[in-house]
């Protein structure tokens, strides 16, 4: 082996950290999508919940 086989290039550190980040992220996706869904949900009810009560006040 030659010795620019053995030690780690510089690029070699942000390759290994794109692809690290990457992985973070896949991982975290479903997570924050379903956190959005119910987010959006729970604004909409409240939303709703406010207009009938608008909606029968006038």
């Amino acid at each position: 082996m030659t010795p620019s086989q053995t030690t780690p290039q510089p690029g070699d550190r942000l390759v290994a950290a794109i692809e690290a980040q990457t992985v973070a992220i896949e991982r975290a996706m479903p997570r924050a999508f379903w956190t959005q869904i119910v987010g959006l949900t729970v604004i909409m009810s409240v939303a709703m919940t406010a207009f009938v009560v608008v909606v029968k006040a006038g």
